[in-house]
């Protein structure tokens, strides 16, 4: 029983529908739990996960500390004999992780996606440091790259319980139609050069204010250039007026969240990652996996991932001047270029399967229950 709690479908979306799919090639029969508020309606990963074949169950509860949504979660588990929990982010973490272990009807295992980087007072950090407490409660818990450990509270592999398993991509044929490239975004960006790319949620830790303020020296060179910003979130308005501010609004387009991310990887010049904080982001492989050129921040497992830039041009977080200059050097195509796209690629097909994660997992799961 997988158990998240999603307002969109990026990397963590991405990355249990895939561990959902190889579980069933293999034979098992996993199932999402997937939460939200009252009247949310239809979620997105509830959607795709549908489309997939996927089970789903959906829960609305209120926000905050729920016993009773707690309670329906345990009930569910035992009504379809589940053999292991597994959470992904903070709600489930919290909510199931408090119960204590003789009260749950099976292990309880939680990957650990990534943080948003939010202020000390801020909720979602208050419910960081819940989380942190409720990992401690857990019978597993799955980093998704080594870099985390750099984050507070995350340094425990030392503690058998805790583990690393690296993010996996699915085949090419492997995920699905979810949608089609926006005729609009394609009728804003055709003939355009550059188009630099970016997809993410709209949040402070994602750096989109530093990949703004680089494009502007970008139009410089190529004054006919765009910038697309896929993703929704609260740092949309700020966003939108420092573009206003640094009158290039004409020229960025930010068109909003799209589940079908992976389809825009080939309008684009030069994909960019300029995050402040990251686990190992699934964008990153997908771009990898497009050939598309990679110009990414120097965090988390990115570096390990582009194997130290022979898959990418590596930049120090909020270095808006070596993003400028990572950005130009990508543009001009060289046979640097090339080879790094070749590399990523291969590197990507290779190393970060899908089929490879779920079945480090499984081997997880039966340390567990014993082999199934």
């Amino acid at each position: 029983m997988h158990v998240t709690d999603s307002d969109g479908f990026y990397g963590a979306e991405a990355v249990l529908l895939g561990l959902c799919a190889e579980l069933q090639r293999q034979r098992h029969a996993p199932f999402i739990v997937s939460i939200g508020p009252p009247g949310c309606g239809e979620r997105p990963i509830e959607q795709i996960a549908r489309s997939r074949s996927i089970e789903v169950h959906p829960i609305r509860m209120v926000p905050g500390p729920n016993p009773r949504g707690a309670a329906r979660l345990l009930r569910l588990a035992r009504h379809e004999r589940a053999d292991i929990l597994h959470t992904h982010g903070y709600k489930g973490d919290i909510l199931l992780g408090f119960i204590p272990a003789r009260w749950r009807p099976a292990p309880l295992v939680t990957t650990v996606h990534g943080y948003t980087d939010v202020s000390w007072f801020d909720r979602v950090a208050i419910y960081n440091r819940l989380d942190r407490l409720a990992l401690r409660r857990a019978d597993r818990v799955v980093l998704v790259h080594h870099g985390m450990t750099q984050t507070p509270g995350l340094n425990r592999l030392d503690d058998p319980r805790w583990r690393v398993i690296e993010n996996g991509i699915a085949g090419l044929d492997d995920r699905g139609d979810e949608g089609h490239v926006d005729p609009d975004v394609i009728a804003r960006t055709a003939g355009r050069h550059p188009v630099i790319g970016a997809i993410g949620r709209l949040s402070p830790e994602k750096g989109f204010d530093t990949l703004i303020r680089a494009f502007r020296e970008i139009l410089r060179s190529y004054p006919e250039g765009r910038l697309l910003i896929l993703g929704e979130g609260p740092e949309r308005d700020a966003l939108e007026r420092l573009a206003a501010q640094l009158a290039i609004s004409d020229n960025v387009l930010m068109p909003g969240y799209r589940p079908d991310g992976r389809r825009y990887l080939r309008l684009f010049d030069v994909f960019v990652l300029p995050s402040h904080s990251e686990g190992l982001p699934m964008t990153i492989l997908e771009a990898m996996q497009a050939a598309t050129p990679i110009v990414a921040s120097r965090v988390g497992g990115v570096p390990a991932v582009l194997a130290e830039g022979k898959g990418g041009l590596l930049t120090t977080p909020g270095d808006e001047a070596g993003l400028v200059k990572a950005i130009d050097t990508v543009l001009h195509a060289d046979e640097d270029t090339v080879r790094m796209q070749t590399f990523s690629r291969e590197r990507v097909l290779a190393r970060y399967s899908s089929a490879a994660m779920a079945q480090r997992y499984v081997e997880l799961y039966d340390e567990l229950t014993g082999p199934s």
